[in-house]
């Protein structure tokens, strides 16, 4: 009987094992350290006085347990909304620093209309991380692209 139990016992050990050993080697690819970005605002259906969008929301880094690390966030401020085509709107990229792995980007952005219209929605949702790269996160009335330099 006591043979059957540590068998069990060293099944499951063996079991977890193999699990912690992937997830090591995903957390490896995708480690804690500076995130360098830059991140593109695109609403098509623009058509105020200079056909920018004015954003509001969040896009962050998110680790596979849930832990964020947001890249750039503003609340929405109706009428005084800014007009950003583009983050950083003063160099070619910005740095963040996550204490976590980054297994996705995520994003819920809106954009202000005042006025008759409602506010549109740029992007909502998350996509997978799997390195440097260009990221597109759409939503029904435009997109969010994330140009991920280091991560």
């Amino acid at each position: 009987m006591r043979f059957k139990s540590v068998g069990r016992l060293a099944a499951v050990a063996s079991a977890v094992l193999l699990l912690l050993g992937g997830a090591a080697t995903s957390a490896q690819a995708a480690a804690p350290g500076p995130v360098a970005y830059s991140i593109d605002f695109s609403n098509p259906q623009e058509q105020d006085d200079n056909n920018l969008p004015e954003p509001y929301g969040r896009v962050w880094v998110q680790a596979p347990w849930g832990q964020q690390t947001a890249l750039w966030e503003h609340p929405d401020v109706d009428i005084n909304t800014p007009t950003l085509p583009r983050y950083p709107d003063d160099g070619p990229y910005s740095v963040r620093y996550a204490d976590h792995p980054v297994t996705e980007l995520c994003a819920l952005v809106g954009e202000d209309d005042t006025g008759i219209n409602d506010d549109d929605t740029l992007a909502a949702g998350c996509v997978p991380v799997e390195g440097p790269g260009t990221y597109t996160i759409p939503g029904p009335d435009g997109s969010v692209t994330i140009t991920l330099y280091d991560v």
